[in-house]
């Protein structure tokens, strides 16, 4: 796993210096452009951008109270008015519970920090750079073109050399004791000659980054807050390019499914019910609107006179039209009010016909024969068939 730190070089965030670490804790560092640096970085490791503290605005709150989101944060600014520089639309804001610490930052500064970084395949950590320094000490390193100074509330501040004392003396007048304020640096500036009560220890920039990577420093706090894309989601699941399009058809068929299943159920509904209106204007002309179709049905049906009941012999007479097949047989017509079998014969021989009554003998049918006539050999005309239940 490598660890990169990166420091920005001055307030315009032109240039940074890219800190490489890693496993044995080997360091290399370059200098690049933001957008040198966001490509010189391999995947799959730990960035850590430290910003400018100069750029934050800082207050200790403890929040007792609860406030959420906007009504914390325009609580917070309403409190620190006299000393904000920007509208409070154009502040971007933090609470971080942990810390009891307010902070906030322009917009368009974090965005042109964060928006080359928001893509990279790796975890991403924003800090005020003052964060590097020891806790629990008012603190300040002096490096060999800017310093930094951090306080034990968590806030502080950063800045070029060129303004360090009239920094000092800003401390000092708010009260702050320089005695016990801990200078740390590369070399003793010859600046701090002018301050004897500053108590000066040496140490190495990059021995700040290996405190904080080994001591998880601030592991439960990131101002950094990443904007999910689908090319982000792609390099984090690792996805190759087969996999990555058949998760879009699955997820594309997941979306569409329902909308096709609704508009199928919508349709079969809307069949049903103009199928059931045509069946309506059948009934009655003049029907116009379906309501309730039950009711209506039974408004419909409430004076139809009863008929009677068909009894299980009418349906066993159908039974006997297997008896009356015969190419000489043109219609057969069944009338099961009357219990009538109304035969059509053209050229049926008298053999047959009389084979026909004596197959059905055993039943008690009543053959009519008025209607009939014989020529040819053959009887042409209707017969009659009577049957009782």
């Amino acid at each position: 796993m490598i660890n990169y730190f990166i420091k920005f070089d001055d307030l315009c965030l032109s240039t940074v210096r890219l800190f490489t670490y890693d496993e044995s804790g080997a360091k290399q560092v370059k200098k690049y452009s933001v957008i040198e640096a966001n490509e010189a970085l391999l995947p799959g490791n730990n960035l850590y951008i430290m910003i400018p503290s100069a750029l934050f605005g800082f207050k200790v709150t403890r929040n007792e109270i609860g406030l959420k989101n906007d009504i914390l944060k325009a609580n917070i600014f309403s409190e620190s008015e006299d000393g904000l520089i920007s509208n409070v639309s154009d502040l971007k804001f933090f609470f971080q519970p942990s810390l009891n610490l307010a902070a906030w930052i322009n917009y368009n500064t974090y965005n042109s920090i964060a928006e080359p970084f928001n893509e990279y395949e790796g975890d991403v950590y924003f800090y005020p750079e003052h964060f590097l320094l020891p806790e629990g000490i008012n603190s300040i390193y002096v490096g060999e073109q800017n310093f930094i100074c951090s306080f034990k509330d968590f806030t502080g501040f950063s800045g070029s050399n060129d303004s360090l004392e009239d920094y000092l003396q800003i401390l000092v007048s708010a009260g702050i004791d320089l005695k016990a304020l801990q200078a740390l640096g590369e070399s003793e500036p010859v600046l701090l000659n002018k301050f004897q009560d500053l108590n000066f220890k040496k140490i190495q920039f990059s021995d700040f980054h290996i405190s904080f990577i080994n001591t998880l420093k601030f592991n439960n706090v990131n101002f950094f807050k990443r904007k999910i894309s689908f090319h982000y989601i792609k390099q984090k699941l690792k996805f190759n390019f087969f996999e990555f399009w058949a998760l879009n058809i699955s997820a594309l068929i997941f979306l569409i499914a329902p909308l096709v299943i609704s508009y199928n159920l919508n349709s079969s509904v809307n069949t049903y019910k103009q199928s059931t209106v045509k069946i309506f204007e059948q009934l009655n002309p003049n029907f116009k609107r379906l309501v309730n179709a039950r009711a209506q049905i039974d408004d419909l049906t409430r004076n139809i006179p009863q008929q009677n009941n068909i009894s299980k012999q009418d349906f066993g007479v159908l039974n006997y039209l297997d008896a009356f097949k015969d190419d000489s047989i043109q219609r057969i017509a069944i009338n099961l009010k009357e219990q009538e079998i109304n035969i059509r014969l053209e050229g049926l021989p008298p053999l047959k016909l009389n084979l026909l009554k004596q197959i059905l003998k055993s039943e008690e049918l009543n053959f009519i024969e008025s209607d009939l006539i014989e020529k040819d050999e053959g009887f042409f005309g209707n017969l009659l068939v009577q049957y009782e239940t």
